[in-house]
């Protein structure tokens, strides 16, 4: 049967739900927001060091709760009718998690969003069907591990996601499934950032995320994605520009 447990919530001073804090009559535990930044998960494991310490010397988990709840920005000690139901809270994605991976794309008029929409045009379809490399015998015995061999125009446009931002560190790649692509095949724009994220780190630790990516339509979608973003950012700026330039009306006159 489902535990009840009490929990406290920690904000950031920005107004971010950084994570949960949760306590039964035996245990202390805590549970990060996977989309959460990198500030919110320090904060987190931060605060739940100190909550450790503070049951070690022998306050019940109960009474570090209530201890902790007292602190700034953490919210008042509430009941939860199970753990899941605490995990289900710290999986929500807000808009506020959303803007933080925009914001971290240059600005609409940066040079690289023009780099990325010319790399990505002249990518062929042989550039999309990458050879693999190694799965042969040395002749020691040992077997060398395949992996994928990109050309340089697909290196091309991996390096200009980079150069617009969409490969972030603000993002915890590791901590969260890749994004999958919509039955529209229009991809949100942050989601694009964090699947540009998660695949183009993720290739460093397992070959050919690129690869499938490109095979099954996510790195298309990424790039659809962002240059879509930049095109709306690009005309906001633009109206934005004519608003200031256009002539006000003298005062005075009808």
């Amino acid at each position: 049967m489902p535990t009840s447990r009490q929990y406290i919530t920690l904000t950031m001073p920005d107004g971010e739900i950084a994570g949960y804090f949760w306590a039964t009559d035996t245990d202390l535990g805590r549970v990060h927001r996977p989309a959460g930044s990198g500030s919110a998960h320090r904060a987190v494991r931060e605060l739940f060091s100190r909550m450790q310490d503070a049951h070690r010397r022998g306050l019940a988990p109960a009474g570090v709760l209530a201890l902790f709840s007292r602190e700034p920005g953490v919210g008042p000690v509430t009941e939860a009718p199970d753990l899941a139901a605490v995990e289900e809270l710290a999986r929500v994605v807000t808009p506020a998690d959303d803007q933080r991976l925009l914001d971290q794309l240059v600005p609409a008029d940066h040079p690289a969003w023009q780099e990325l929409a010319e790399a990505y045009e002249v990518l062929t379809d042989e550039d999309r069907d990458i050879p693999w490399g190694g799965g042969r015998r040395s002749p020691s015995g040992a077997i060398q591990m395949p992996y994928p061999l990109y050309g340089k125009p697909l290196k091309r446009v991996v390096d200009a996601l980079r150069s617009v931002g969409a490969v972030t560190s603000e993002y915890r790649w590791m901590g969260n499934p890749l994004p999958e692509v919509p039955p529209s095949g229009r991809m949100a724009p942050a989601d694009a950032v964090r699947a540009a994220t998660a695949i183009v780190l993720g290739e460093r630790c397992c070959d050919g995320m690129i690869d499938d990516a490109v095979k099954d339509g996510t790195f298309d979608a990424v790039v659809a994605a962002l240059r879509a973003w930049h095109a709306g950012a690009r005309t906001a700026r633009d109206d934005k520009n004519d608003t200031a330039a256009a002539p006000r009306d003298r005062v005075g006159e009808n």
